[in-house]
Parts: structure tokens; sequence; C-alpha cells
């Protein structure tokens, strides 16, 4: 992995759009997929009950990114490390041919592929690989998994609907993942077992495009892996 001093380089003039390894831009608008783009300049809260945080006493993408660059910390040091983590495993020369294997499951950021999976409210019927959805966090999404042995069709169809009508989110189940449905974008996760829980938008109302937590929030979510890992 580069210095994170040399990344921060690159990060700190463009947290709000797309700047790394040749990540397009997206300036909105409606990508003929049918989904609503989120309005990014509307107000946002940040901090929403029963959310899981995992940039410790940082709080956010942009707080923990500049205590490194000002050599507060490493990004070793931090309890979840992942928060700060952004190579593009498969272009690099020691890449071994094998995806990235997260600790967290599902991950919510991390080292990842370079392709990111797309996610202008695209509903996949069979699981995804963990490092493109990955990716599309790092531009903004929200990545909605559900586990197909605890949640009934009808839940998953409604589910559908919700992502559906949302550009810069996606839907895939996540078998064995022990919660009905898990909401996760860049270093922050929620989980329920009520498929039916509004939290779900309150949620993806908050974090999708959410500058404050993602690397490169509108960078574009069309044009990526569309395919399932089965």
């Amino acid at each position: 992995m580069r210095p994170l001093r040399h990344r921060w380089t690159a990060l700190a003039s463009t947290l709000a759009i797309a700047a790394l390894a040749g990540c397009s831009a997206d300036t909105g608008g409606d990508d003929g997929s049918g989904s609503a783009v989120a309005d990014s300049t509307a107000p946002v809260a940040t901090e929403l009950e029963g959310v899981e945080n995992f940039y410790g006493e940082y709080g956010d993408y942009t707080t923990v990114m500049t205590a490194i660059q000002n050599g507060e910390v490493t990004a070793e040091e931090l309890e979840y490390p992942f928060v700060a983590q952004q190579e593009h495993v498969d272009t690099l020369a020691s890449w071994d041919g094998v995806n990235p294997v997260y600790d967290l499951k599902p991950p919510a950021g991390g080292n990842h592929l370079a392709v990111w999976q797309t996610c202008t409210g695209s509903v996949y019927p069979g699981p995804i690989v963990d490092g493109n959805a990955v990716h599309s966090m790092e531009h903004g999404a929200v990545w909605l998994t559900y586990d197909p042995e605890l949640v009934q069709q009808g839940d998953i169809d409604a589910l559908a609907e919700v992502i559906s009508a949302r550009d810069y989110s996606l839907m895939s189940p996540y078998p064995g993942q022990g919660v009905a449905v898990s909401l996760q974008s860049w270093g922050n996760r929620f989980q329920t077992d009520d498929p039916a829980d509004p939290m779900i938008d309150e949620y993806l109302d908050t974090y999708i495009l959410n500058e404050r937590f993602n690397p490169e929030a509108m960078a574009t979510c069309s044009g990526g892996v569309s395919t399932t890992a089965e």
C-alpha cells in the first residue's frame, strides 16, 4: 500500500468527487437506469441511533484522514484500519490473483478491486464479489445485503423496490451474514432483523453520497461490474 501521506495529497482536494485510480466523476442526472439520483446538496444528519461507526474517536472519513496527514495517527493504529485503506489490490505488482478477504462480513470499507459494482439502484439476484461492492461504497453508495435464510421472498421484493428507486445503491443476498438485513457504506453499518424497519430508509437518506464519510462521493456508479459472483 502506498504511504497514506502520499494518498492524502491526492485525496484532500477531492473528497466530494472521484479522483483516485482513474475513477471518473459523475455529475448526476438520470443514467438511464430509471433510478433517481440522490440530491447531494440536501442537508443530512451524520448520526443515527443504532448505526455502527468504525471511525472511532475521529468520527468520519474527513477527520481521520486529516489526523493521518497531520501525523497524529497511522492507519495501522486505528481500531478499524480499513476506513483509511483504499488500494486497488488487483493493480499491484504483488497481487496473487486472490480477491481481498475482509474481517468484517459484509465489509464496510478497505482495499478493494479496481472496478466497482454497478450501483445505480441495482438489485442482484445472487451474491456479488465483496471487493467490487467495497469500491462502490468508496464512490458514495450504500450496499444493502440480506440473508436469504432469514428473509421471506415478499420482503426481498419490497426491499428491491426501495433500492431500485435510489441511485448510488445496490442490493444482493449475503448468505450466512447472520442478520436479516445489513446496510453498509464506507465506515458505517446498520443491521436489523426487521426487513420493514423504517431505519432502512433513514440510513439510505443519510449515508448515500454523504461527503463526511465517502472518500469519492459522486464518482460514477454506472459502468461497473454488473454480474454476480455465481
